[in-house]
Parts: structure tokens; C-alpha cells; sequence
């Protein structure tokens, strides 16, 4: 226990998951070590069950793209030397059958792998070695769980047959777990046999290495040796915390923590005379240091399941918070992420019967109490066990805490609500924290911690100090709410943005000294003069003045009165002629059917859902004669992109909720335009989104023809055209 901020092996958990990423070779996989950085098959293989549970979808599925290519064409995987290994294919098929769960596409990669680890054990259920005389061939028992496993996921009982018959043949050489071998190979062994339901086999042995372990919480790496292997003591930990040897395992945790290099590695051995990797820092010690971390919070949890209440009272300030504001949920569905034994859900299921109210939690035993009119399922805060948007509301109460990865844990709860949907976590004040004594795993949050993660997927978001059971408020508990989704700006605030101090004066300067965006181009190019233009959302009516200017005959439509003023008082300073409407383009187009010639929206459509989009674009046609024309944000422009996302980390994106697009051609098919052309324009805006190395950038793009830059299609806004 300790009443610190943060625990240091939270740190430790952070700095090492670090390691792994600044590790990780681009579009391959995690090195050997840091004396040898080519890609070792095998780790980057079992380390994608630890990534996804640690929310790290996007390299998990990196590392099984990797892999896939990799692959042998009789499905085996080579070795950091070049020759096929059994034992490290097995690795690999720990992962690509977890990514395969989430990734159907390395499903026959997974079956490709297991068939050819079935066909290299023989009839009496052995696995021919290939090590030598270092690593004992029974360190293959931990194949075992990978094939058992790959008989559920692939649905192939004959899988589960031939690893329980290899299981019984290892199971039956005399003191097969009595050799002096490294604690690495040794765990390798004793973890195969946990996995495959002999823990009451392993169990005597597994005491006698605890019994060998120092105050300070190492292992020796062999018999009477001085030195200790990292990665031994890490599969120690996990063995101590699947058999409820919790007090061991801490200890070797607390050792680990403490000699973890600041690079977040470990050597592979540590003290006088060592001689596994001794000076290099090696990519399976992260994996399994990492896997401990997550069995040792599960093992609290499954150790003190009586701890939990099932019951929470009317007047309890958490519930009544949840309900308020979550609304009227009749007839909606939401989520109760860290149930526990189901008090909260239970709760609001019997204020809203027609409510639909899910439960997850990680530990079955709890489950088992959440009564039956509550859909149960296990699960992770890290990793919901469902689809995106599923939710009208989510809410998780003193769950946020045991987290190892707050920001991430925010992300998936945000993950699985749907647009505009609602998101309530109750947490504990840091500012409190000498209140009460915590685990070493368990964290408190500064008000504006969680609300600036928060605000990354939600808008509105409020926090405020609540009461708990009996007692007011007093600064204990905290609520957090958002609703999901990036703010849509409303008419004052576009007006804002888009005008603020910007006189008309000033702009019609700039427009008579020719200082034209360069979007405007394909705007001339694909209308006449004397064609008549209708812009959707046209704001300060820069362009569709510029439009005029070259002959065109301008239409205008924005939804604030301020900004229809505005682009007014523009066209009278230039002397030029336009129609201006005030009106809502999400309802209808005031206009009669054929109206005008072009309709068309430059920063409008981005705003916009997908339905939005598909309304918007059929009352574009309807009002049109010729076609719909539309400039959106390039999602093809890296700059842009890199630039806004940083801006949005940072809170100084002013433009609220914009989804940049690949291609506006599948929405102008549908609302039934032809002959559809799209380009991107706009390269070296997309540049002042950028924030370093633009000098160097422009002499690249200066070093292009035309043609060359078109086709990287860099532009900052991609322009559509389709005719009617």
C-alpha cells in the first residue's frame, strides 16, 4: 500500500509498453535486442495478446500484417538465424489466432501455422528438439495451450486431442521439472503445464523456486547460481499469480520495478557472473514484465470478489448523478463497464424497464452475483467485448482507477457509444488522497487529468464534486460527463471563427489585390460565365464574391443572419451583384426544383454525418440544373493531417468536429450525379497546418512538375464534381 500519486509500477508498466513501441522496426516487428535490431518472429508473435490487452489495437495488428507475409509456405516461422523453429511458430500462433479474433483475415495464417505444428509432433505426442543442450526440449510443453487454444478459435477438436496426448507423454518422464535449467526455461515448462489444467502438478515445484527467492525478491537463474535471469523472474511472477502465490510474485515485481533500465528494457541478466544477455536489454523480458502487471491486478480482484457490495441505496449521489444525467432511458441501451456484482445496473433496470442494461466485468465470480435482467458479459475496461456505437450510454463508477492506462480505458468507453451519446465516470480526487491507503496499481486523477483526456472524443464536458453513500460532497468523488462526438459550432461561434475582427474593408482589399485561395480554381474551371452558383454554408462569401467578380452569377446560403450581413456588405464594397438567403440547409433549400445551374460547399460537408451528407447532397441536386461541386478536407493530406491532429491534442483546433475525407465519390453516386471528377487542391496550404520542417517540404514540392504533384494528391481540400 502507499499513498503516492501515481505507483511506481505504473511507471514501470508505461516506460516498458515505451520500450516495445520505440522498439518496434516500421511496417515489421519488435527487435531481438538492443545489440541485435532485426525482427524477431517469435516475440513480435506473442506479444500481440499483450498489446491488445493493453489497447494497443493498432501495433497488434501491425505486428500480425508482419507476420502474415512472413509466413512459410508449409506455415512455419524462421528464426532470427534463418531456420524454421517450432517452438517460436508456436509463438507466433499465439498471436495470430488473438489477432484473428479481431482480424478475420489472419485466420487461414493462423490454421496454416497450427496444422504445421501438428504434423512435427510424432505419434507418442513428442516434440523433436532442435536447441541443443541449452534449452531443454521440454520447454515445449508450452506449446501445448497455443495448440489447445487454436482447436477453440479454429474449430478444430482433433487440435485439443493431439495437445493432450503430447501433454500426457511430457507429463510422464520422471522429474521433469527437477533439471537445473535457466528459470526462463524452467517457467516455460511450468506455465505449459498451468495452462493445460495441472496446476496441482506444478504446484511443489513452483514453491521450491519461491523457496529460493531473497528478500528483495529475485530468483538465482539456476541452482546456486549469483545472477538472475529478468525474464525468468517475470514468468515466475505470472506462475505465482495464477496459482495464488501473490505474495511471492509481488515481491519479484517489486525487484523487476526496481532494476528496469530508464530506457523502460531489462537485461536479460542481472548480477556477478551472468550470461543470459547480460549487456542487452531484450524484447520477451518487456512481454511478460508487461503480462504480469495485468495478472497481478486481476489476481487482486479475484482474491477480494467479497469485498464488492451488491446493493446501493436511492440516495446514493453517484446513482442519482448517473440517472440525471443519462436522461429518460426508455427504450435505450446502455452500459455498466466494471459492474461488479451489478448494484448501479441493477438499479437503473428497475427505473427504466424497457431500458436494455449491459454489464461488463473482468472477474466471472462477480458476474455470477449481477442478476439475470442485466446481460452480462466478461470484458475489460481496455477492451469491450463490443462493436463501436453500440450505446446510447456508458458509465463506469471506481473502475478508472485500476486501470494501468487511463487515456486508453477513456478512449474504449467512448469507443462503443454512439454519436451523441452520453458518458458518465465516477472517480476518486487525488486531492484526497491521504483519506485512505490504496494498492500500488491504483491511481487517483486530478480533475483536469480526466477531463482533458475526456475532451479528446467528447464535447460539453463537466466535472464536478459529488456525495457517495451517506455523505455529501466533500472533494472525495469526482463525475466526469461529455457527450461523444467533437462539437458542432453553433452560428455565433462559425461567425467567430470564420469573420471575428476581419473587416469587410480588409477582405475586399485582398480580393481586389488578387490574393485569390487556390481552391477557387476548380470552381472556374467547371462553370461559365453567366452560370448561376449556389454556395451551400457560404460564410464570409469570399469566394462566391470572387465568383462574381469573373462573371458568374452568385447565390449565398449560410444559417447565421450575422454572416449573410456580412458577405452583403462585402458584395456592396466590391459593387457586385448576389442572393442571399438565411436558412438551414439540414431542413430544406429554399429554392424551387432547377433553381440553379451549380450548387456547390466548400468547409461545409466535413461537419456533417453521413445521412447529413446524403440529405444535404439530394436537395443539391433537386435545386440544380447542371451539378453539385464540393470542397471538403483531404484526409489523403498527411501534413493537414499531422498538423490537426496535433492542434486537437493541444485544444487549439478552433473548427470543432470535422472528418476529413478520402473520396466524396460513392455520396455523389448515390444522390445520382455523373460523370464525377475529384483532385485534391490546395498542396502548400495543407502545409501551414505543419509546424516543422516546411522549408524543406516546399523545395520538394518546388521540385515537382505538375503532373508529379497532382498525383500525390497532397492538396489540403479534395474537390468533387458531378453532373446532374
Amino acid at each position: 500500500m502507499n499513498k503516492e500519486r501515481k505507483s511506481d509500477i505504473i511507471d514501470c508498466y508505461k516506460k516498458a509498453l515505451f520500450w516495445i513501441k520505440n522498439n518496434t522496426i516500421p511496417e515489421k516487428g519488435i527487435i531481438v535486442s538492443s545489440k541485435k535490431k532485426v525482427p524477431c518472429m517469435e516475440v513480435t508473435g506473442y506479444l500481440i495478446p499483450t498489446l491488445i490487452e493493453a489497447r494497443e489495437y493498432n501495433l497488434a495488428e501491425r505486428f500480425a500484417e508482419f507476420l502474415s507475409y512472413m509466413q512459410r509456405s508449409d506455415g512455419a516461422f524462421a528464426g532470427p538465424d534463418g531456420n524454421e523453429c517450432v517452438f517460436g511458430s508456436s509463438q507466433v500462433l499465439r498471436g495470430l489466432l488473438k489477432a484473428s479474433q479481431y482480424w478475420d483475415r489472419f485466420r487461414p495464417f493462423a490454421l496454416k501455422t497450427a496444422d504445421y505444428i501438428v504434423s512435427s509432433i510424432g505419434k507418442d505426442g513428442r516434440i523433436p528438439s532442435v536447441y541443443g543442450e541449452e534449452v531443454p526440449e521440454y520447454v515445449h510443453v508450452f506449446i501445448l495451450p497455443v495448440l489447445a487454444k487454436a482447436s477453440q478459435v479454429l474449430n478444430r477438436p482433433e487440435y485439443h486431442n493431439i495437445a493432450k496426448k503430447s501433454l500426457l507423454y511430457y507429463k510422464d518422464i520422471p522429474d521433469i521439472l527437477n533439471g537445473n535449467y535457466l528459470t526462463h526455461f524452467l517457467a516455460y515448462i511450468i506455465d505449459g503445464f498451468i495452462d493445460m489444467g495441472e496446476a496441482d502438478f506444478a504446484r511443489s515445484f513452483v514453491e521450491k523456486i519461491f523457496s529460493s527467492q531473497s528478500r528483495k525478491g529475485f530468483i538465482p537463474a539456476f541452482r546456486n547460481a549469483r545472477w538472475v535471469c529478468s525474464v525468468g523472474v517475470a514468468q515466475f511472477a505470472i506462475i505465482g499469480y495464477k496459482l495464488g502465490m501473490d505474495k511471492e510474485a509481488s515481491k519479484a515485481m517489486e525487484y523487476l520495478c526496481n532494476i528496469q533500465n530508464p530506457s523502460g528494457g531489462f537485461y536479460g541478466s542481472y548480477g556477478y557472473g551472468a550470461k543470459y544477455f547480460p549487456n542487452e536489454e531484450i524484447s520477451w523480458a518487456n512481454k511478460f514484465f508487461i503480462d504480469a502487471i495485468h495478472l497481478r491486478i486481476e489476481s487482486f480482484f479475484n482474491r477480494n470478489v467479497s469485498i464488492f457490495p451488491k446493493e446501493v441505496s436511492d440516495d446514493d449521489d453517484r446513482l442519482k448523478t448517473i440517472i440525471r444525467y443519462l436522461g429518460n432511458l426508455d427504450g435505450k441501451k446502455i452500459l455498466d463497464s466494471g459492474c461488479g456484482k451489478g448494484r448501479f445496473a441493477t438499479k437503473i433496470k428497475s427505473l427504466y424497464p424497457s431500458c436494455e442494461v449491459h454489464g461488463v466485468d473482468v472477474l466471472e465470480e462477480l458476474l455470477k452475483e449481477v442478476p439475470d435482467l442485466i446481460i452480462k458479459k466478461k470484458g475489460s475496461i481496455l477492451s469491450l467485448p463490443y462493436a463501436s456505437g453500440t450505446f446510447d450510454g456508458v458509465f463506469c463508477i471506481e473502475v478508472l482507477e485500476h486501470t494501468v492506462r487511463t487515456e486508453k480505458a477513456i478512449e474504449e468507453l467512448c469507443r462503443v457509444l454512439k454519436d451523441n451519446g452520453r458518458v458518465v465516470i465516477i472517480d476518486k480526487n487525488i486531492e484526497k488522497l491521504v483519506k485512505m491507503e490504496i494498492t500500488d496499481f491504483e491511481q487517483w486523477f486530478d480533475k483536469k487529468e480526466v477531463k482533458n483526456f475526456l475532451e479528446k472524443y467528447c464535447h460539453d464536458v463537466v466535472v464536478e464534486e459529488i456525495g457517495y453513500e451517506n455523505h455529501k460532497a466533500d472533494g472525495l468523488f469526482l463525475a466526469w460527463t461529455g457527450i461523444k462526438g467533437s462539437s458542432v459550432l453553433d452560428r455565433e461561434q462559425w461567425y467567430n471563427v470564420m469573420i471575428g475582427e476581419r473587416t469587410v474593408r480588409d477582405l475586399a482589399q485582398k480580393i481586389r489585390n488578387n490574393q485569390f485561395p487556390v481552391w477557387i480554381k476548380p470552381l472556374f474551371i467547371h462553370s461559365l460565365p453567366h452560370d448561376s452558383l449556389l454556395e451551400l454554408g457560404s460564410g464570409t462569401g469570399e469566394l462566391s464574391a470572387i465568383l462574381g467578380i469573373y462573371g458568374r452569377i452568385p447565390h449565398l446560403l449560410d444559417y447565421s443572419e450575422d454572416s449573410i450581413d456580412y458577405a452583403k456588405a462585402l458584395f456592396r464594397e466590391l459593387g457586385i451583384q448576389g442572393y442571399f438567403y438565411c436558412a438551414d440547409i439540414l431542413k430544406e433549400i429554399p429554392m424551387k426544383e432547377d433553381s440553379v445551374d451549380w450548387v456547390w460547399s466548400s468547409g461545409l460537408i466535413e461537419h456533417l454525418s453521413d445521412k447529413q451528407i446524403m440529405d444535404v447532397l439530394k436537395e443539391s441536386v433537386r435545386v440544380c440544373k447542371k451539378g453539385v461541386m464540393s470542397l471538403v478536407p483531404n484526409a489523403n493530406a498527411i501534413f493537414y493531417r499531422i498538423g490537426k491532429f496535433r492542434m486537437e491534442q493541444e485544444g487549439s483546433w478552433l473548427y470543432g468536429k470535422e472528418i476529413p475525407k478520402f473520396t466524396m465519390k460513392d455520396y455523389f453516386e448515390t444522390a445520382g450525379l455523373k460523370n464525377i471528377e475529384e483532385y485534391s487542391v490546395g498542396v502548400y496550404h495543407s502545409l501551414e497546418f505543419w509546424d516543422s520542417g516546411g522549408k524543406e517540404i516546399k523545395r520538394f514540392f518546388d521540385n515537382l512538375n505538375f503532373r508529379e504533384l497532382q498525383k500525390l494528391n497532397q492538396g489540403y481540400l479534395l474537390f468533387t464534381y458531378g453532373e446532374k
